[in-house]
């Protein structure tokens, strides 16, 4: 597994096996997170606030998404402003809890270096 498919399925940065978040989308609380990784014990929570630079991750993704969606529909669509932007608006706040949870991916796959004995060592057992 590279390390793109690893952030977008959520996975461990270091081992690449265990998952990095309790269960696949669960309303009560879609940004829980393990405490460690099952197959290698990394800590996923290194220092109290650890994920507030994952914020700017968001932030860029959710720029990047409203410009998208903007540009597409005033430009090619030929919408009026406001239409536009209750278009995004609803993308974003559809878009909210995924942008996060892929930021937090992003952000602990930039700290975390990859291991391949670790990862290895899972298929061996």
């Amino acid at each position: 597994m590279n390390v793109f498919s690893s952030i977008w399925n959520y996975k461990c940065p270091r081992c690449r096996k265990g998952d990095l978040f309790v269960a696949p989308f669960d309303f009560k609380n879609p940004l829980n997170m393990h405490e460690n990784c099952s197959h290698c014990n990394q800590s996923f929570s290194p220092e109290p606030g650890y994920y507030f630079g994952a914020m700017f991750i968001s932030y860029g993704w959710t720029v990047w998404t409203i410009l998208a969606v903007v540009g597409f529909c005033m430009l090619v669509l030929d919408w009026s402003v406001e239409g536009a932007f209750a278009l995004v608006i609803f993308v974003c706040t559809i878009c909210y809890f995924f942008i996060a949870r892929v930021s937090r991916a992003m952000y602990i796959h930039m700290d975390v270096r990859y291991d391949k004995s670790l990862a290895e060592k899972g298929e061996t057992d």
